[in-house]
């Protein structure tokens, strides 16, 4: 049987568990795999750009942030890419330059947002490359996938079940699905 979409990903988990019953957890399964997959995986598949306008010290994060990969000032000539500073050093950038607004030359990442130091002193573009959220399957019909069903169909496969032991109180089940989930994981990685 093919895994090509989110119903017959279910029906994959629910014959390798050999289980009937486990129709509603099963979701939450898959749930558990893609929180641990967005944790851990980074992929070139999961690369996207976002662009904003700002003269604001803080922009917010796209709400499928993951991990910043760059940031850049694109509406100077030449475009400009900021330097990534810690929190704590960017005050001290902040401080050293009494707080006054100017190009940004720095950014940090403070919560749920992107902090740009110095201040804008005028108004610009900036273009933020990031490692996205998988899409979750869960927002989507059961004939549908995303790209990591669509590509690597036994990390979805093998995580679910490896998420499905401890439920099942089977911890040498949990122990051999994470070893498959391991080696399909590194392939993954290396096929980037």
């Amino acid at each position: 049987m093919a895994i090509s979409t989110k119903a017959e990903l279910h029906t994959a988990v629910a014959n390798w568990l050999n289980r009937s019953d486990l129709t509603s957890r099963i979701p939450e399964f898959i749930t558990l795999a893609e929180a641990s997959f967005n944790r851990t995986l980074r992929s070139k598949d999961m690369l996207t750009r976002a662009t904003t306008s700002t003269d604001a010290q803080y922009v917010a994060l796209p709400s499928d942030f993951q991990e910043m990969l760059n940031v850049e000032l694109t509406s100077t000539d030449p475009p400009r890419r900021l330097i990534y500073a810690t929190s704590d050093r960017s005050d001290d950038y902040r401080k050293q330059k009494s707080d006054k607004a100017g190009i940004p030359i720095h950014y940090t990442i403070e919560g749920l947002t992107l902090q740009l130091n110095p201040t804008p002193d005028i108004n610009y573009t900036v273009q933020m490359n990031y490692y996205q959220d998988i899409p979750a399957l869960s927002a989507k019909a059961d004939s549908e996938a995303n790209w990591l069903l669509t590509a690597h169909p036994d990390c979805y496969l093998y995580s679910a079940l490896m998420h499905a032991s401890p439920y099942l109180m089977d911890p040498q089940s949990a122990q051999m699905w994470s070893q498959a989930l391991e080696k399909a994981t590194n392939e993954l990685i290396f096929s980037d």
